[in-house]
């Protein structure tokens, strides 16, 4: 009887870890998948933890894919994801000649010299990406494995902090093999050397793609605090992940412990406006959102937060109007000052104004489809047919060229279309 039920429990345990390994796999992203045997060597590697020589057998495996991309396809970052650095240089610095404001070959260059562990030049290449094309996510992540590199963490958690507020992912799989890399390298240090913070932020990330790095950034944050490694952030990164789990209240006591430790962190601000938002209690959401822009008032992400906040659920205009007018005051080259001053003017029917505003803020900003569009609005509203007809065929051709660039560099090499998440 006793043998009956020890094989039972058996049988029952080695069911129990079956179903939580398909379950775990089962969640996933794609990316994770492949049919080489380089493929199946990153997928043993990294759910053995093994992140860093996940990353390497991954690079294989993107290597033979490159190598069978079409000719017309072979640009800059395929040379690099082929593995051919030198022919990736050379070819990003001819793309770079031909059209300066790209932010593509600069970001190959980046890359390029990430891979060969130059640091200066790639923290140099990235920071010129970010003047080209602000708050690049992949230009973004590169700057922050270059400071983890160079033992800069504070200089590397700012940055994922940038990263993580936004609602977007990187293009590249070459910039995502080298955060797991990274993230491996930091996991792989001894107890007491780890980088507790920064990696809880790191794991933060990787959870885009992989839900149980919930566990692993929930742990690494606890441990921040415990040590007082910038425990304010660790603290959001908790309540991110309580958010994400489905706790709200343990969320937004998290998001009040981190404004204990520090009232002026923006992202905890935010979060609990948030908070207070899905409760319907707008005042208070106003305040905490008021909070954060005080406290960082040349943020473009919270005066953005405060404008669309004034302008949806307040109605005022006229103090949106205000914000965009010292904005501009401050600095006649912020072209996304420009562009909400537009959009202010516009809902207040001064679409001449608004047309001047937005004509202003097309001339300090990359072009987009979205901005060609509101000159077009504008145009159309003053009866400027045939020059609206022109901002929204321009608006199509940007749009157009927009989807081609962003479609190559990396994603038809990933197992599936990239993900859109939503992470505070």
């Amino acid at each position: 009887m006793k043998v009956r039920t020890r094989t039972l429990l058996l049988v029952v345990a080695v069911a129990v870890v079956l179903f939580a390994a398909v379950d775990h796999l089962a969640r996933m992203n794609l990316r994770f998948f492949g049919s080489s045997a380089s493929a199946a060597g990153a997928l043993g590697h990294y759910l053995a933890g093994d992140y860093a020589g996940a990353a390497r057998f991954y690079r294989d495996d993107l290597r033979r894919a490159a190598a069978r991309m079409p000719s017309e396809q072979a640009g800059s970052w395929i040379a690099l994801a082929a593995g051919d650095l030198d022919r990736a240089e050379a070819q990003a610095r001819t793309e770079s000649r031909q059209a300066p404001t790209a932010a593509e070959p600069v970001l190959t260059l980046a890359e390029v010299a990430l891979m060969r562990r130059d640091s200066p030049t790639a923290l140099a290449h990235a920071s010129r990406v970010l003047e080209l094309r602000r708050d690049d996510y992949d230009a973004l992540l590169v700057t922050a494995v270059v400071h983890a590199r160079q033992g800069a963490y504070a200089a590397a958690i700012d940055t994922l902090k940038r990263a993580l507020r936004d609602d977007r992912v990187e293009r590249r799989a070459t910039v995502f093999l080298a955060v797991l890399e990274a993230t491996g390298e930091l996991d792989d240090r001894a107890v007491d050397e780890r980088p507790n913070c920064l990696l809880a932020h790191l794991h933060r990330y990787l959870r885009i793609y992989d839900p149980s790095h919930a566990r692993l950034a929930a742990r690494y944050a606890q441990r921040a605090i415990d040590v007082g490694d910038d425990a304010d952030d660790a603290y959001v990164t908790l309540g991110v992940i309580h958010t994400k789990q489905g706790y709200p209240m343990r969320a937004f006591t998290a998001f009040q412990q981190a404004l204990a430790q520090n009232p002026r962190n923006t992202a905890a601000l935010l979060a609990a406006a948030r908070f207070r938002e899905n409760r319907g209690e707008l005042d208070e959401e106003y305040r905490l959102i008021r909070a954060a822009f005080e406290a960082e008032r040349d943020d473009r992400f919270t005066v953005a937060v405060l404008h669309s906040f004034l302008v949806e659920k307040l109605g005022d205009y006229r103090e949106a109007l205000a914000l965009a007018d010292a904005a501009v005051a401050v600095n006649p080259q912020d072209g996304e000052a420009w562009w909400r001053r537009g959009h202010v003017e516009s809902q207040l029917g001064d679409h001449l104004q608004a047309l001047k505003s937005y004509q202003r803020a097309a001339a300090l900003m990359p072009r987009t489809a979205e901005l060609a569009e509101y000159i077009g609005d504008s145009l159309a509203e003053l009866g400027r047919d045939e020059e609206a007809f022109l901002a929204y065929r321009q608006a199509r051709g940007t749009r157009s060229a927009s989807a081609t660039a962003t479609s190559r560099p990396g994603r038809p090499l990933w197992q599936g279309p990239a993900l859109v998440r939503s992470d505070p």
